[in-house]
């Protein structure tokens, strides 16, 4: 029993990027900022782009996967912000979104176009199940900079749809709630 506590908490502790977590909300996270300042954080945020930086993101989109996007269909998005510290090898993080195929079950509600972005400072991508997921590098740190700005909350998901409103979701999240949210979000 000690020994999987033990492994439960190294775990814990090795997938935080840093400590500016301080704790969970109802709807949200508490964290410090830069400055040291506690300030809240929502989990998920409804919004609409400004045109100009949405037409910014569109053609940012299309350079780092080396494809055509059709942007008559919503963009998925599953961002992972961080590496888990300490030396992890021959782990794979457990995440049931890593389980069957992500994109195939949100096509089943509704076509998309489905994006793995990583940031750029990840590198452990067998961890995070990089031989079956294609992964693409934020390389301009333009998805975290707009969306996922805040060290700590391991990344998160990005709903946009074809007019520029979003659903975003910081932290954890599961496969069932993105799934949810993206139906219902039609």
């Amino acid at each position: 029993m000690k020994k999987i506590i033990f492994i439960s908490v190294f775990l814990i502790i090795s997938c935080s990027s840093n400590k500016s977590t301080i704790s969970t909300t109802h709807n949200g996270y508490r964290i410090k900022n830069s400055q040291g300042e506690i300030i809240n954080i929502p989990s998920d945020e409804k919004n609409s782009l400004e045109s100009d930086f949405f037409s910014e993101l569109k053609n940012y989109l299309s350079e780092i996967v080396n494809y055509k996007l059709d942007f008559s269909k919503k963009i998925v998005i599953n961002f992972i912000d961080n590496d888990p510290r300490g030396n992890i090898t021959n782990y794979r993080v457990p995440w049931d979104i890593f389980y069957g195929n992500l994109s195939d079950d949100l096509n089943e509600i509704e076509n998309c176009n489905h994006i793995w972005i990583k940031n750029i400072q990840v590198e452990n991508l067998y961890y995070y199940h990089g031989n079956k997921i294609k992964w693409v590098t934020d390389k301009n740190n333009l998805i975290r900079s707009k969306f996922f700005k805040y060290n700590g909350l391991n990344g998160g998901f990005l709903i946009l749809k074809p007019d520029g409103q979003y659903y975003l979701k910081v932290g954890e999240y599961t496969k069932l709630g993105l799934l949810k949210t993206y139906e219902s979000e039609k």
